[in-house]
């Protein structure tokens, strides 16, 4: 069984202290290390970098703590800290000299999130000695391995995945390359020119960490700078501590499911119990799955980094991230488990796919204990889940006019939609909730960089989940080859059976799918204006991916097409204004069924809402939902019920010395420890019921929606995606 222990302080700081100093110093690390991204950024030549930012800088000090991390990829937390504790284990301080840097890319001894994500590591000197490390990491376009692009489906092990360097690989020595080294990497990889000159714009990133630190050393002098630094930590520590202890202490526990590995589509599940003590954190997943034979298993840096991800929004959303968050937090996951893999097994998608599912448990179950606490602010952080799941698509092959080599990862699979919250929808094609400060490259970037042409981009109507607060809606998008006859192409779409639930009676948003429209007539259908709609392309067949396919070909004259999940909702959709959900209609954000079946609203021929009929209707879904008229129904409006905004607690239910009641009706639902059992709870379909809603999901048996209802006046409760793996 593996532990993340957190690093003791280096000494307790003296109390005694300047709050400008502390400030100031605390700002200056994080200005260091968003300027360590610029660098990287402005010295990079790939568009994974520069455009999507999928990467991150940070600081550390001697003993491996965190001085501060950059706002773009969260799940790198782990994978860094996993990477500098090896360097340290591997290489004595006294053998590091200035200008060095190490690269490491293991996910199974280096903690890399996937073999793509490249991590640098320089050690930062003053008076002689290391003072800290410099770390930026990136997803670096091809790492060698079986498939292009570093994500290998059908690879039975590790070894076959990637080039797989650990910690201590010395790739620079007193500011120049390691010639042998190079020749070793580059010779291993597709893109050699572009892949060295990226591991360069790590070092260029490490090395202006190194001087703005240096620098920062001389301002302050070293002993000042350290006892605010360890001010820092230690104040950010006690924040979190402090809202730790608002939650009631007790033991919650919840499941979530991976859809296949690649070789199998067995549901896979990921479980974790989490208990509240005081004012520490425990997760605890040593009742996860086995490691698999595919590649989704998620290395222990990964795993770490997804629960940061998940953790950092709901108790840490206001501090500069160091240390210190981490502090109250234990996690703990069993050996030779799809969290915690050991050598041989693969790992080149754990981060996109269990991972991900991590940050989606980690914030069901935060939902759960922060719904109870008598902090309103802390009970305004639950919401729905996000999507959180690449729906990926790697295409590899040759220009028809340059004869140049090219791997595409598109950064677009990352538009999905994120889960709504208790002040307004959540927004769409979002990224993951990893992504503080990701972005997507431009179409017209992507055209440039790559021989595609993009068809269509928009907004998917149907992956949004209903709620008070809908979901934000996943992205639909589609190109076809311009300027080169054929791709290998490999997909994998993680959130197609079992998508993100909503919260409070908000509904799950919708799955992803991928497809390829072959023998389409691309240039009749662009001069006719109908290569956008997706209608008219006239495909000889469509073939529906799997949910995860590789060696697929992909011809000229054939448009590869990728929808991307939506979030959950947030609270029983038919609280919406009505007005909102006819706006939401002439928008296209929702279909004419979500209006009717899932929000309850009527629209007249002229676009405004039906008001007599929105109110019957209403009634009519509540009574259908339990199978009889409400017996308690208090109308403030056009068929809404009661409801605090301001304060939503656990939503649908309010627990007090009388016992549980319903927070829209007033009705009683029981008492002891939970609501839930009182409550009216119906099962179904997963991909039937949501579709009746106008939301698609691909089917699949032993996925059904849970649906908890107020007995007295039909309102939903809850909502949540349940499976027998």
């Amino acid at each position: 069984m593996s532990t993340i222990e957190t690093v003791p302080p280096a000494g307790r700081a003296d109390r005694d202290f300047d709050p400008v100093t502390l400030e100031v110093i605390r700002m200056r690390l994080d200005a260091i290390v968003e300027e360590m991204a610029i660098a990287m950024m402005r010295s990079s030549g790939s568009p994974v970098i520069t455009e999507a930012g999928d990467f991150n800088t940070a600081l550390f000090d001697a003993q491996g703590r965190i001085y501060a991390y950059s706002n773009y990829v969260q799940f790198h937390i782990g994978s860094a800290s996993v990477a500098l504790r090896g360097l340290l284990d591997a290489v004595p301080l006294e053998e590091m000299a200035p200008g060095d840097a190490f690269i490491s890319n293991d996910s199974h001894t280096a903690g890399s999130t996937h073999p793509p994500d490249v991590s640098v590591i320089t050690p930062i000197f003053h008076d002689d000695r290391v003072v800290g490390f410099a770390q930026s990491q990136a997803h670096l376009l091809d790492i060698g391995g079986m498939n292009p692009g570093g994500f290998a489906p059908s690879a039975v092990d590790c070894f076959a995945e990637a080039l797989r360097m650990p910690p201590g690989v010395k790739c620079y020595e007193r500011g120049e390359p390691v010639e042998s080294v190079r020749r070793m990497i580059v010779n291993n990889v597709r893109l050699p020119i572009i892949f060295w000159n990226d591991v360069r714009s790590l070092v260029a990133s490490n090395n202006t960490g190194a001087r703005r630190l240096q620098a920062t050393l001389e301002e302050f002098g070293p002993d000042v700078f350290a006892r605010y630094a360890d001010l820092a930590i230690e104040a950010a520590q006690a924040v979190v501590a402090e809202r730790i202890r608002h939650l009631p202490d007790g033991v919650y526990e919840a499941s979530e499911w991976q859809e296949g590995d690649g070789k199998s589509d067995e549901l896979l599940p990921i479980r974790c119990r989490m208990t509240v003590d005081g004012d520490s954190l425990t997760f605890d997943f040593t009742k996860s799955s086995p490691q698999t034979a595919g590649f989704v298993n998620c290395s222990y840096g990964a795993l770490v980094g997804s629960v940061a991800t998940g953790l950092n929004p709901v108790l840490a959303w206001d501090l500069p991230f160091n240390q210190g968050v981490l502090r109250p937090v234990t996690i703990t996951a069993g050996q030779e488990s799809i969290v915690n893999p050991a050598i041989p097994a693969p790992a080149s998608n754990g981060h996109l796919t269990v991972g991900a599912r991590v940050t989606r448990l980690v914030t069901l179950l935060l939902n759960r204990v922060v719904e109870r606490s008598p902090n309103p602010e802390l009970r305004r952080r639950a919401q729905g889940i996000w999507a959180d799941s690449w729906t990926g698509g790697i295409s590899a092959g040759t220009r028809t006019d340059t004869g140049e080599y090219f791997v595409l990862f598109n950064m677009d699979g990352g538009l999905m939609g994120a889960g709504a919250q208790a002040v307004g929808d959540g927004l769409d094609g979002s990224g993951m909730t990893t992504q503080v400060s990701n972005m997507v490259p431009d179409v017209e970037m992507n055209e440039l960089m790559y021989p595609v042409l993009y068809l269509w981009k928009r907004l998917d109507e149907t992956t949004g989940g209903p709620g008070a607060h809908r979901g934000g809606l996943g992205v639909d998008f589609a190109w076809t080859l311009w300027g080169c006859d054929e791709v290998l192409h490999t997909v994998f779409c993680p959130c197609a059976q079992v998508p993100a639930d909503g919260y409070g009676g908000g509904y799950p948003g919708g799955g992803g799918e991928q497809s390829i429209l072959r023998g389409v007539d691309v240039t009749a259908a662009l001069a006719r204006g109908e290569a956008s709609a997706h209608g008219k392309l006239r495909p000889d067949h469509t073939e529906l991916l799997e949910l995860v396919e590789q060696g697929l070909v992909i011809h000229a004259g054939d448009v590869f097409r990728q929808r991307i999940a939506g979030g959950g909702g947030y609270g029983d959709p038919l609280l919406r204004d009505p007005d909102v959900v006819a706006r939401d209609l002439r928008d296209g954000y929702i279909t004419p069924a979500a209006a009717v079946a899932a929000y309850g609203v009527r629209v007249s021929d002229d676009g405004s809402v039906d008001t007599d009929a929105t109110r019957e209707l209403r009634t009519q879904i509540r009574a259908q939902r339990l199978g009889h008229q409400p017996a308690q129904l208090l109308v403030t409006g056009i068929g809404e019920l009661r409801y605090d905004h301001d304060d939503p607690g656990s939503l649908g239910v309010h627990d007090s010395d009388a016992g549980w009641h319903c927070r829209m009706c007033g009705g009683f639902l029981g008492e002891g420890d939970d609501w839930v059992h009182p409550a009216l709870t119906k099962r179904s379909s997963a991909a039937d019921r949501l579709s009746h809603l106008g939301v698609h999901v691909r089917p699949r048996a032993e996925v059904q929606l849970q649906e908890q209802l107020c007995p007295n006046c039909g309102s939903a409760l809850d909502a949540r995606i349940v499976a027998e793996a």
